[in-house]
């Protein structure tokens, strides 16, 4: 269709409804008022078109009239399923009514000076048909169909030449040519919304990115100070198992020398590391990561901020830092979305240490009262599913029935289930 001819062969034969983009957003109203709009419109229409036809042709041509009535309000029933179907019995339409409008009743009500009414009635329809199917073509297909149409035009104002000189032509062509700018205006707005809904989706879709980034450069950050602390008491206790541990042989010392070389170089490649991910406008952090013992401080801070909270945490012993530290940001993450989403709703915490790993779960109510405007980058729910995927577990996290939250993880503990 990179050509007129083949825009125009592709309009008439070769085109399918297919080829053509879907239907704007506002087709997608309830059916009953489509069904009254439509009803209502083909209704005048039918009315209007069988009137003015009858007392143009006389009595005699009805099946003529019927006729001409049916491929007036075909197209716009197909224009939206079928607008390249719409639009060529729209123009078949319009041949037939050229044609048979040059040859009026002699008995004809109407005057010469206003006998081009039944072509005016007849493109009623043609005209939104036209701009809608325009609306949706792609680029380089409305060639044809505007040619179709200008084409049309003129063949209607030539049938009437003789009786209304250039009048109807003039107005034809006006009349055609600012329904194919309406159309492609529309074309043009679709487009631009549909660039603009797909910088929207990039744009979301890239803060999503740059969050779970973000999240798990964080996560890192945590890790090294864990890691880190573990390393440091390796090199500690190599560097004094001489002095701790009596009668140690030199080949031992040795050994532990190299040890303790070995855990600070891991240390510093460990800091050199997470150095790159660290943020270099934020302030570097000096207190411990947080655990389990630290969750009461958590659980009190959210109610005194006026959250009603009723906890259950139990066997927080023997688990590994790493899990503690994950245990707490999870916690801390879902008490922070209860409170932004559902204000005034009543939370419920549980930590249970189970014998295969630590379960966390936290409920809340549906809100009562409106959740006020509040900023959230959207690390929430993706940082606890970083968390779980690091240590290892499972998680589900959606509505209730009852317009709550609820929040569930298990989070693994290593050695547990090994033989």
């Amino acid at each position: 269709m990179d050509t007129y001819g083949g825009s125009l062969g592709w309009a008439l034969l070769t085109g399918r409804d297919a080829d053509l983009e879907p239907p704007s957003a506002w087709w997608r109203v309830p059916v009953w008022i489509k069904a009254v709009l439509a009803g209502s419109a083909l209704a005048v229409l039918m009315g209007l078109t069988y009137g003015t036809w009858a007392r143009y042709l006389g009595g005699a041509s009805v099946p003529l009239i019927f006729f001409l009535l049916i491929l007036q309000i075909a197209p716009p029933l197909l224009v939206v399923k079928l607008p390249l179907t719409a639009v060529r019995v729209a123009a078949a339409g319009m041949v037939s009514a050229i044609i048979a409008v040059l040859f009026p009743a002699d008995y004809a009500l109407f005057g010469r000076t206003v006998s081009d009414w039944p072509l005016q009635t007849q493109v009623l329809p043609y005209l939104p048909v036209l701009a809608l199917t325009l609306a949706r073509t792609k680029p380089g297909q409305g060639r044809g169909i505007s040619i179709i149409a200008v084409t049309l035009a003129v063949g209607a104002g030539i049938a009437q030449l003789p009786r209304t000189g250039t009048k109807t032509l003039v107005w034809s062509l006006i009349v055609v040519t600012a329904t194919i700018v309406a159309g492609y205006g529309m074309q043009q707005r679709r487009r631009a919304l549909e660039q603009a809904d797909a910088a929207e989706r990039t744009t979301v879709e890239e803060r999503a990115k740059r969050a779970t980034l973000q999240e798990r450069a964080l996560i890192a950050r945590e890790l090294h100070d864990i890691i880190g602390h573990h390393l440091s008491l390796i090199a500690l206790r190599t560097d004094s198992a001489r002095y701790r541990v009596p009668d140690v042989s030199e080949a031992a010392e040795e050994e532990f020398r190299a040890i303790g070389v070995a855990a600070r170089e891991a240390l510093d490649e460990a800091r050199r590391l997470v150095g790159v991910l660290r943020d270099t406008e934020a302030e570097p952090e000096h207190e411990p990561q947080p655990g389990l013992a630290e969750v009461p401080s958590l659980i009190d801070g959210c109610r005194a901020s006026g959250i009603e909270i009723r906890a259950e945490i139990s066997g927080g012993d023997d688990v590994p830092a790493l899990v503690e530290l994950a245990a707490y940001r999870i916690l801390q993450e879902a008490l922070s979305n209860a409170a932004r989403h559902s204000p005034g709703a009543k939370v419920d915490v549980e930590v249970r240490r189970e014998p295969d790993g630590l379960e966390i779960v936290v409920e809340n109510g549906p809100p009562t009262r409106p959740a006020g405007s509040t900023s959230n980058d959207g690390t929430g729910l993706a940082g606890i599913a970083e968390r779980v995927t690091l240590i290892g577990g499972s998680h589900e996290a959606g509505p209730r029935a009852d317009g709550g939250f609820r929040v569930a993880v298990k989070l693994d503990l290593p050695g547990v289930g090994e033989a």
